[in-house]
């Protein structure tokens, strides 16, 4: 007997992953970078005071910005000294009260010279700075992850067991994001599955037959395979109808080449809302020009790679 010829696996699904991961890896490590270069100027200040005083203070509101706090204390050997608290934000202090503060014992005594605190603007920069790099470790993490699962999972399929149903090609569009499913037929009723385009689509008829590895009524992912190629699921398979504007375009003889500069130009446009993203983010965090960039790049990447994993449809036709 003749083995069954694979399926060709479906390339164009995990270049598509690849190509929604790559731009969102090199910004996130480009921003922790570039926090990270920012770090050690933070923390300077911080790691020469190593003195600790309980100080009083004196007078509020003063410059910066109204967040100077004028204080005095005494140091190690008893002499009075008076400093500068430098808080995060405007807080109205009465005079008179007591706050732990650290200290150069090496800086020049008087109002200009600046103490910390516990909250204050020094400390909690680096606290944020900190911060912000580990979210964005973490958003790395997760989506690299996430990415990976998605692709080893679909590997994974090709061991169920194979049947035949018959299958209609969906095009749904639901705001800016379109995909492609698969309307299956089932013993109890149809069934849709969201999956990752491939050419051999287009060439798919109405209620025509596929086969299909899993069992579309117990399993949560099911693989088909059309044409003699895999056609990966970019989600569960549902039970009730996708929401959205649906079409069932025409079945074409010939393949459609579509290259990652079309898929790139139809994903782009969704990342449009990043500046308005980075705005919020900026007005949120007070960080400026700066936090603005930051969050916008980071906000275009992210949208872009949620648009590759969702499995965003390249060909999908225009509006009727």
């Amino acid at each position: 007997m003749i083995p069954p010829v694979p399926a060709r696996p479906h390339r164009r699904a995990l270049t598509q992953l690849v190509l929604g991961l790559a731009p969102l890896l090199a910004v996130g490590v480009a921003l922790i970078v570039a926090l990270g270069v920012q770090l050690p100027g933070a923390r300077a200040p911080l790691a020469d005071a190593t003195a600790t005083a309980v100080a009083r203070v004196q007078e509020a509101g003063r410059p910066p910005e109204g967040r100077g706090v004028l204080v005095t204390f005494d140091d190690e050997d008893g002499a009075a000294r008076t400093g500068r608290l430098v808080l995060a934000e405007p807080v109205a202090v009465e005079p008179g009260a007591e706050v732990r503060v650290r200290y150069d014992p090496a800086a020049a005594d008087g109002p200009a010279s600046t103490v910390y605190a516990d909250g204050d603007a020094a400390t909690r920069r680096v606290q944020d700075l900190v911060a912000s790099m580990a979210v964005l470790a973490v958003v790395l993490l997760l989506t690299t992850g996430a990415t990976a699962l998605l692709a080893l999972s679909r590997r994974g399929l090709r061991s169920r067991p194979a049947g035949s149903v018959a299958a209609t090609r969906l095009v749904v569009r639901r705001g800016l994001l379109v995909r492609s499913w698969l309307e299956l037929e089932t013993a109890r009723g149809p069934r849709w599955l969201p999956v990752f385009w491939t050419p051999e689509l287009t060439g798919l008829e109405p209620g025509g037959r596929i086969d299909l590895h899993g069992d579309p009524l117990a399993d949560r992912l099911v693989l088909p395979v059309v044409d003699g190629a895999e056609v990966w699921p970019s989600g569960r398979i549902r039970d009730q109808v996708p929401r959205g504007e649906q079409r069932a375009p025409r079945a074409t003889s010939g393949r459609p080449t579509i290259g990652l500069l079309r898929q790139v130009r139809v994903d782009a446009v969704p990342a449009v809302a990043a500046p308005l993203l980075g705005l919020v983010w900026a007005w949120v965090d007070d960080g400026g020009v700066a936090s603005f960039a930051g969050a916008t790049a980071l906000s275009a990447v992210l949208i872009f790679w949620l648009f590759q994993r969702l499995g965003s449809d390249p060909e999908a036709p225009a509006r009727a």
